[in-house]
């Protein structure tokens, strides 16, 4: 699959099939994260592989009870591991942005396999990092959940470029 096609067809889904991944595509998706850019090239990253549904159970607990966590066969936990608190040059705090980069990279991956996933930022941080044994330092900036998808979840519209762009100027 091409990347702009990954693009087009990728999109949040909510609800998943028993179906486990398979190792070597989880291993796929892991190794998109891995090869993201971050900044400074510093790597303060860790990714958790939630499948053990006791576990998925806690986490669905913790994030207001969305069904798709316990559904989808593998919950990605990604977290900022040192320096979570770095601002770069430009005045933004490095770990969300560098997250965000692993995830997006990911989510793009999951789709070139056939899987679907979604971005999670409805949780309790400090309730998740109690249930994986997070250190404290540590920050849990999102959790994805991993797995095949039902196809029931509509693509959501995009906004047109001629909104979005701006040359030269705002």
């Amino acid at each position: 699959m091409e990347v702009m096609e990954a693009l087009l067809q990728r999109q949040s889904e909510k609800s998943y099939l028993p179906t486990p991944v398979e190792p070597e595509k989880l291993e796929q998706v892991l190794e998109a994260g891995r090869l993201a850019p971050s900044a400074f090239n510093h790597q303060y990253r860790r990714f958790i592989v939630v499948d053990d549904p006791a576990v998925k159970h806690l986490l669905r607990e913790k994030a207001g009870a969305q069904p798709m966590i316990e559904e989808a066969p593998v919950v990605l936990v990604l977290c900022a591991t040192e320096e979570t608190d770095f601002v770069m040059p430009c005045g933004e705090c490095s770990a969300p942005v560098d997250m965000a980069l692993c995830g997006a990279y990911m989510m793009l991956q999951a789709c070139a396999l056939g899987l679907g996933t979604c971005w999670l930022g409805a949780f309790d941080a400090q309730s998740v990092k109690a249930v994986l044994k997070i250190p404290p330092q540590v920050r849990v900036i999102t959790m994805m959940p991993l797995g095949y998808h039902d196809g029931t979840q509509p693509r959501k519209p995009r906004k047109p470029l001629e909104e979005i762009v701006g040359h030269n100027c705002y």
